[in-house]
């Protein structure tokens, strides 16, 4: 009998005598090899005892072993009883080897494919190398997902909690409730559609070119109302769709734009357009948390019936 025959023997009993717990101490302080035999089969035994799942590194010793290559854990060959066993009565450890099992098999069709078939040198121990690269890094790679996952629905939780409610939602409408004012100029338009598709430091560009242009069409007033919309939707910012937030400047810029709207708005056609800047300063202001100025423009929307009254009921409502 060797010596790893009568260590496997000893760590199969229940109970161990003090000589025999002697004698695996010495071996194992002796013989670097022994002492990693009789870890790992300690581990394995123990785990299997516990009825819990076969580690994915021994899974992955246990593919090499079934592929027919000589570059698996010595110790191997004294668990496959146990492993066996516990494959046939485990769902997810057969999973998990199958799992392992196809990844040896697409490393070993791509080394196969990747070296000329004229050489006659093997690529099997490439394969080995590679798989065994592979399988140690699944499962570090799998502990490391369900941390992140874990702590990301922590801080999606928290930041559901912690943000308010006027935060969270939608700023504006779909441009579908203004895209038939009386605003025609190419410049508007240009701008408008870089909105629609979110370039947003395009439309300002064209919204501000506009401005410059025509700066005493009576129509004017629009082109404000769309930068103040542009500006807010610039503003916004998040981390991972966590904790969102808005850029100071920029909504201030917003705002600005809405109450220059509101002065050139002079068309008795589009009277209710003011309200509705009062509406979206109110909402803006809600963004940089300046209430007290919220206030005051949701109050005017709600006195004077505009579109969003009912809209601005519920935000006072809500601080």
């Amino acid at each position: 009998m060797n010596g790893i025959e009568k260590i496997i023997e000893i760590l199969d009993k229940k109970q161990l005598s003090e000589s025999e717990l002697n004698w695996l101490k010495e071996i194992s302080d002796s013989d670097p090899e022994a002492k990693e035999i009789i870890a790992a089969y300690s581990a394995v035994k123990n785990s299997l005892q516990r009825n819990e799942h076969i580690d994915e590194e021994l899974l992955g010793e246990y593919v090499l072993y079934k592929n027919n290559s000589m570059d698996y854990n010595k110790v191997l060959p004294f668990l496959l009883i146990k492993i066996e066993d516990h494959l046939r009565k485990c769902e997810l450890c057969q999973n998990t080897f199958r799992e392992l099992n196809a990844q040896y098999a697409d490393v070993d069709d791509f080394i196969s494919k990747s070296i000329s078939t004229k050489t006659e040198k093997s690529y099997t121990p490439i394969t080995q190398i590679i798989f065994k690269q592979k399988s140690s890094a699944f499962r570090f790679a799998y502990s490391t997902v369900v941390a992140l996952f874990v702590i990301y629905v922590g801080l999606f939780i928290y930041s559901d909690v912690t943000t308010p409610e006027y935060i969270k939602t939608q700023f504006a409408e779909d441009r579908d409730f203004y895209n038939t004012r009386g605003r025609t100029s190419e410049l508007f338009q240009r701008g408008l559609d870089a909105l629609d598709n979110k370039n947003y430091e395009e439309a300002i560009k064209f919204l501000n070119e506009d401005l410059k242009e025509n700066p005493d069409q009576e129509s004017i007033f629009y082109t404000h109302f769309i930068l103040g919309l542009t500006y807010i939707n610039k503003a916004e910012k998040d981390f991972l769709g966590l904790f969102k937030s808005f850029n100071k400047e920029d909504v201030l810029k917003g705002i600005n734009h809405f109450e220059k709207s509101i002065e050139l708005n002079q068309n008795e056609r589009f009277q209710n357009l003011k309200l509705d800047a009062h509406f979206y300063i109110g909402k803006a202001y809600l963004l940089i948390n300046d209430k007290n100025s919220a206030k005051e423009h949701l109050r005017k929307v709600i006195d004077n019936k505009g579109s969003h009254y009912k809209d601005a009921e519920k935000l006072l409502k809500s601080f």
